[in-house]
């Protein structure tokens, strides 16, 4: 229960405390934060519909697959367009990291609720006993309700502290993402391949994350998941000079 609160508290906090960075930094503004959380839902809402509507005959899980696969290309390709087009008002570097904080946590505060849930559950678990989740199922429904009750019980405080580890390193690496499709756009010619490189790098995160879950331990999917993750955001610093970046946010009127 103690790994699932601070899970939760990190996924509901991250979001708050980086607005409160760029507030101090002079920074922070509304309307991009607005446009990462528009751009983000919309853009998971059309992923989610283009799915079924593609594949509406196909299982449950084979749409859910799908949804994972495209998600990348959605997610991106709003990014991109909120930078392309002045309706949000990104033009500083600072807006950039507006955009992902807003785009980065909304996905948050969605998780963290969902955490909220897995803490609700533990306690009626803790509170009512395993009888309560099998009562008036099948054989195999109880069996199934067990077995996934036991493997949310084994997740201990190491795998919290990974999984706010990997929750910090997902914000940054959006935020990295955000800053790469603006800094590339202020280019003289913009080259879509930019766009394309994004896509690649989120492709690759959830490519590791998915290779390391097949080991059945969240402990070493979270550890993948946080050094895949700095690993892009490494890359990314370097392809837009993120030094100069963290000058311009820090010291505007020199830039």
């Amino acid at each position: 229960m103690a790994g699932y609160w601070l899970t939760a508290i990190v996924y509901m906090a991250v979001p708050v405390v980086a607005f409160f960075i760029m507030r101090g930094c002079g920074a922070a503004k509304w309307l991009p934060i607005i446009a990462g959380v528009i751009m983000y839902f919309i853009s998971t809402r059309l992923c989610d519909l283009t799915v079924w509507a593609t594949l509406f005959s196909a299982p449950f899980a084979v749409k859910q697959a799908a949804a994972v696969e495209l998600i990348c290309i959605f997610e991106e390709t709003g990014r991109w367009l909120a930078m392309k087009y002045p309706l949000f008002n990104i033009k500083s570097s600072g807006s950039a990291v507006c955009y992902g904080i807003g785009h980065a946590g909304l996905e948050c505060w969605m998780r963290g609720f969902s955490t909220f849930g897995l803490i609700s559950t533990g306690s009626r678990l803790n509170r009512e006993g395993i009888s309560s989740f099998i009562e008036e199922k099948t054989p195999e429904a109880a069996e199934a309700a067990v077995k996934e009750l036991q493997r949310l019980a084994d997740n201990g405080i190491i795998n919290g502290i990974a999984d706010s580890a990997e929750v910090i390193t997902n914000f940054g690496f959006h935020i990295a993402l955000s800053l790469l499709i603006f800094k590339k756009m202020g280019e003289p010619k913009f080259k879509r391949r930019w766009l394309l490189l994004a896509i690649g790098l989120h492709y690759a995160l959830n490519f590791m994350s998915w290779l390391a879950s097949l080991s059945g331990s969240p402990l070493i999917s979270s550890i993948v998941g946080i050094v895949t993750g700095t690993v892009i955001i490494a890359l990314v610093y370097r392809l837009i000079d993120g030094r100069s970046i963290i000058g311009e946010i820090l010291y505007p009127m020199d830039s």
